[in-house]
């Protein structure tokens, strides 16, 4: 009888024990800009990358390039998904790093948006930088386990190596909510002998996901111009801290008639917990 009743304490137990949660999904996307110009142009490729994003089913979503009403049609057509991401001319206009999460996979903690320069806090630019350039970032806690999640999203400039480079350490120097595992994500326009990657691949604490990963799909390069034939550089990266592991990567080469659905690839990955 003792024993039967340490067996039944047992089962309890174990069907009571919370389930580990699935893998975090995350998903990296350089959108390209509306340029009316582009062939294809946003108005052709709306439809076919929001099938392309629901199919995939990110948890966590960072884009790049967004601009308000490109924003506007992402949230209205990813209903479940939440958004947080800033305008980065004023904080309002311009192109944005937004970060889309699943709301029912995770509840945001804390948001919040710094600027590459050294007036962080308002809208500014880096010495020599091109552009403004926005560190868009989000804690998210996942509703099934707890984990904390602190994600960065960023979008580092075209035009100066030292602008890319700067806004690659203020990203690491950001303090990482505490138990919270660190993902950076997004279009550094640095390829892996760049700078900008070198210093968040080797110098931050952080690794790049995509040769972690036991199951890896697609090119290296994601930046194809348009151009299905090409994948040319790996100037798009997701990064991960020690305490994550990754369990499959992709760079997407999803195309419509032949034709690309943005001038960047998007990268996937799986995220689970290191293996100790």
């Amino acid at each position: 009888m003792k024993r039967l009743l340490l067996g039944m304490a047992f089962v309890l137990s174990a069907s009571l024990a919370p389930a580990a949660a699935p893998p975090v999904r995350v998903m990296s996307y350089n959108i390209r800009y509306d340029n009316p110009d582009d062939r294809p142009n946003w108005a052709e490729r709306q439809g076919p990358m929001l099938a392309q994003i629901r199919f995939t089913a990110p948890d966590i979503l960072g884009v790049q390039e967004a601009l308000p009403h490109m924003l506007a049609a992402l949230a209205q057509g990813l209903p479940g998904y939440g958004h947080y991401g800033k305008g980065r001319n004023d904080g309002v206009q311009g192109e944005s790093t937004a970060i889309f999460y699943s709301q029912s996979r995770f509840e945001q903690v804390r948001a919040e948006t710094q600027w590459c320069s050294k007036t962080p806090d308002r809208p500014s630019k880096a010495d020599g930088a091109g552009e403004p350039r926005t560190i868009t970032r989000l804690v998210l806690k996942d509703r099934q386990d707890g984990a904390l999640y602190d994600v960065r999203n960023v979008h580092f400039d075209n035009v100066s190596d030292r602008a890319r480079s700067d806004c690659a350490r203020q990203v690491a120097a950001i303090p990482t909510a505490p138990g919270a595992h660190t993902i950076v994500l997004g279009d550094l326009n640095s390829g892996l002998d760049g700078g900008a990657y070198h210093l968040l691949a080797t110098g931050s604490g952080l690794r790049d996901a995509r040769p972690l990963s036991p199951i890896i799909f697609g090119p290296e390069g994601t930046f194809n111009d348009f151009d299905i034939r090409q994948s040319g550089e790996a100037i798009d990266h997701i990064f991960i801290d020690a305490g994550l592991g990754v369990a499959r990567f992709a760079t997407l080469t999803d195309s419509i008639n032949g034709q690309v659905i943005s001038d960047h690839y998007p990268l996937v990955a799986d995220m689970v917990p290191a293996v100790r």
